[in-house]
């Protein structure tokens, strides 16, 4: 039994329509996780309304954080659920249950219903990213629960948390299920920012790092990438990240791969490559930039493989500069080249569905 992700929607802050934005699209934040018996579905941006058929599984919907582009399709989506059951999960922000704060969008003077007024039976649950917390089976049913634990079941389907680096905070969530998994990295800021550069709820320490081990063995990382590394720096404390931070990523899961000492293994021996999409493309970023985009971390990754075995042989460490040149490293550097294996990092596009699984190819 596989677990399959579909991309519903993987536009960042604002929806866009234009005959140029056709190939990666223009919903917002939506990502639809099934099995056989779940539906389970990542965000209600605008993408929610490409929702499928999903032939009678449970529906649960899991959200990131509440601003805007990540639930504007809500609205809508629920006006098409009569008579259907939906659990609603989120962490309460601001003092505001994750019922609280939809509320605030779906109601007087910016919609002209309420929540409660729509046939549909919806259950909310409060979860928390206390990465300290215990696992946990939620077996309530009662309409508003808390999860007082980053881990809790979704059917067979493990559901983990850890804080996301973004203003107002978000919540990054681990689908596991018959030994695959998926993470989905959502409004994510590589570094760090205080209080003073941002009101924001921060992972503690280095945020990439921790993302690193949360993601460990996992079979496939959605990651956001909405700028530029140049647009990037007009853009510190915006709670998003780039293609560059995700090429690092896989070097660092490929670096707990080869052990810490960079043992020797070849790509056959090796777990499975890491394989990264690219969320939350930019507003502004048509299909010719995307495109263009692509190409160039395809260069990147092309000019990081190079001979791992001459590399461990020779004692040559390689590191990466700040253009994303391999340059030797110093003597302390574990000798290893960056990838014993070519992770697979795309960006993501509308309306693709994966099988996720060993053999997935991005």
């Amino acid at each position: 039994m596989n677990m399959t992700l579909t991309i519903l929607g993987t536009r960042g802050s604002m929806a866009v329509s234009a005959p140029g934005m056709a190939k990666y699209g223009g919903n917002t934040t939506c990502y639809l996780i099934e099995t056989p018996e779940e539906a389970i579905i990542i965000d209600a941006g605008t993408g929610i309304m490409n929702l499928p058929d999903i032939q009678g599984k449970r529906i649960s919907l899991l959200i990131t954080h509440a601003h805007i582009d990540h639930i504007m399709g809500l609205p809508m989506f629920l006006g098409r659920q009569a008579g259907k059951e939906i659990t609603i999960y989120g962490e309460t922000r601001d003092g505001l249950t994750i019922k609280e704060q939809l509320e605030r969008y779906i109601s007087n003077p910016l919609w002209p219903v309420t929540m409660d007024e729509y046939p549909v039976k919806l259950t909310f649950k409060d979860i928390t990213t206390d990465n300290n917390a215990a696992n946990n089976t939620d077996n309530t049913d009662t309409a508003n629960s808390a999860i007082n634990n980053s881990s809790f079941n979704i059917g067979d389907v493990t559901v983990s948390t850890m804080p996301s680096n973004h203003p107002g905070g978000s919540t990054i969530y681990r689908l596991d299920y018959n030994g695959e998994s998926v993470v989905i990295a959502t409004d994510f800021e590589h570094e760090e920012v205080t209080a003073s550069d941002c009101s924001q709820s921060t992972a503690a320490g280095n945020p990439l790092a921790r993302l690193a081990a949360f993601s460990a063995s996992a079979s496939l990382i959605l990651y956001d990438a909405q700028y530029t590394p140049e647009e990037y720096e007009k853009c510190r404390g915006y709670g998003h990240s780039t293609y560059v931070q995700a090429i690092e990523l896989a070097e660092k899961l490929a670096a707990g791969d080869r052990g810490a000492f960079g043992d020797k293994v070849s790509c056959k021996e090796s777990a499975e490559p890491t394989r990264i999409l690219l969320i939350h493309h930019a507003p502004n970023h048509d299909d010719a930039f995307l495109d263009a985009l692509q190409a160039e971390i395809d260069r990147t990754l092309s000019a990081k493989m190079v001979d791992s075995d001459k590399a461990m042989t020779t004692g040559t460490g390689l590191s990466s500069d700040s253009t994303g040149v391999n340059q030797p490293a110093s003597s302390t550097q574990p000798m290893y080249a960056p990838f014993a294996c070519p992770p697979q990092i795309r960006l993501a596009r509308e309306s693709q569905t994966y099988i996720i699984n060993k053999n997935i190819i991005l």
